[in-house]
């Protein structure tokens, strides 16, 4: 059975791919990724966001998702899970751009 794991990044994105950037040289990301274990949620999420052109430097944390509190949350976590858990698919979730975590 799988669990619902949120995996948060930090990232590089590629010129060519379709995730909105500003020039920031990281942006931070939180996905839902539906696995059986925390290693392959990681292996999982790193692979479809390579897809995507979004390079995964370094994981930041990987937690169940029923094991966090997502209340106070900026990466819409709730959101991300509701789809995740409806289709059974990785949902990639929001992005944050460096640039704007400094504008805050």
């Amino acid at each position: 059975m799988s669990s619902f794991w949120v995996v948060g990044t930090k990232c590089k994105v590629l010129p060519q791919s379709a995730l909105p950037q500003d020039g920031s040289a990281y942006y931070y990301g939180r996905s839902v990724v539906p696995a059986e274990s925390k290693e392959v949620a990681v292996e999982k999420l790193i692979s479809l966001l390579k897809e995507q052109d979004i390079l995964a430097e370094v994981v930041l944390a990987c937690i169940r998702y029923e094991d966090g509190d997502w209340s106070d949350d900026d990466f819409e976590i709730q959101l991300s899970f509701e789809k995740a858990s409806s289709t059974d698919e990785i949902e990639i979730g929001c992005f944050v751009s460096e640039k704007s975590i400094k504008r805050n």
